[in-house]
C-alpha cells in the first residue's frame, strides 16, 4: 500500500505534536501530565526509525525531521521543565542560559549524531540519546515532586539543577549506551534480553500506575540505563589498560 511508506513520518510527526502538547501543559502548570506526555513521544521516537528500515522506505528527509521532533519533544519541552519549576527565579539570564543546557547540548548531539550515523555501531550510541536525557529529566522531575508532597526540603533546586547539567553533558560524552531493541525475537540474544527488558518495563509502568507509583518505575528504568552505560565504560577503560 503506498499509504505504508508515510506511517514511519506520520510516527515523527506525532512525537513533534506531543512536544508541542507538552510544552502547552507546562505553559499551563500541568507538569505531571507534561513529563508523561514527553514519555510518551520517546516511545513513539524509538519506533518511527525501525518502522522505516523495516519497511525499505529509510532516508535522509526521514532522518532530518527526526531530528527536529527530537529538539522539541526532547530538547525545548525539558529545558522549559527545568526553567519553570527551578531556574526562572535566577537573577538576569542566568536562569535561560542554565535551563537551555538541555537544549543546546541536545542540538549538538542531533547534529553530530546525523553527521556521524553511516559509522556508528549499530549496537550502542555514543553519548547517552536525546530522549533518554529528557526522560532523565522527567524522571527526575515526577520523583522530587512526588517525594516534596511529603518532605518539601527535601531537595535542594540547586543540586537537582546541578545533576540536569551532568545528564545534558553526557549526550556529548562518549560512553557507549545500548540501543532500543529490535522489535522481534529473532535476532541475537543480546537483543532478546533488551527487547524481554522493555517489555518488563512497561507491564511494571501499567501495573505501578493504578497505585500512582509510575514515577518510580521511570525512575529506576533510567537510572538502571545511566548506570549501566558508565559501568560498560568504565570496563572497557580497564580492560584497555590491562591489555596494555
Amino acid at each position: 500500500m503506498i499509504i505504508q511508506k508515510y506511517i514511519p513520518s506520520l510516527i515523527t510527526l506525532l512525537n513533534l505534536f506531543l512536544g508541542f502538547i507538552s510544552v502547552i501543559k507546562i505553559y499551563k502548570g500541568d507538569y505531571t501530565l507534561a513529563c508523561y506526555i514527553v514519555i510518551l513521544a520517546g516511545v513513539l521516537d524509538s519506533i518511527d526509525g525501525k518502522l522505516a528500515r523495516k519497511i525499505g522506505i529509510s532516508n535522509d528527509f526521514g532522518k532530518e525531521i527526526d531530528s527536529l521532533a527530537d529538539l522539541v519533544s526532547f530538547g525545548l519541552a525539558p529545558a522549559l521543565l527545568v526553567y519553570t519549576l527551578y531556574t526562572q527565579q535566577l537573577p538576569s539570564l542566568f536562569g535561560e542560559i542554565i535551563a537551555s543546557t538541555p537544549l543546546l547540548i541536545g542540538a549538538i548531539r542531533l547534529a553530530r549524531f546525523n553527521i556521524d550515523s553511516a559509522h556508528l555501531n549499530n549496537t550502542f550510541f555514543i553519548g547517552l540519546p536525546i530522549p533518554i536525557n529528557a526522560i532523565s529529566i522527567i524522571s527526575i522531575v515526577l520523583f522530587t515532586e512526588n517525594i516534596k508532597l511529603e518532605c518539601p526540603n527535601c531537595f535542594q533546586s540547586g543540586y537537582i539543577v546541578g545533576i540536569i547539567i551532568l545528564l545534558s553533558f553526557l549526550m556529548i560524552s562518549r560512553i557507549p549506551y545500548p540501543k532500543f531493541p529490535l522489535l522481534n525475537f529473532k535476532q541475537s540474544k543480546q537483543n532478546n534480553y533488551r527487547l524481554l527488558g522493555v517489555i518488563l518495563f512497561i507491564i511494571m509502568l501499567l501495573i505501578s500506575s493504578f497505585f500512582g507509583l509510575s514515577y518510580l518505575v521511570v525512575t529506576a528504568f533510567t537510572f538502571y540505563y545511566l548506570l549501566l552505560g558508565i559501568v560498560m565504560h568504565l570496563v572497557s577503560l580497564l580492560n584497555i589498560k590491562t591489555s596494555n
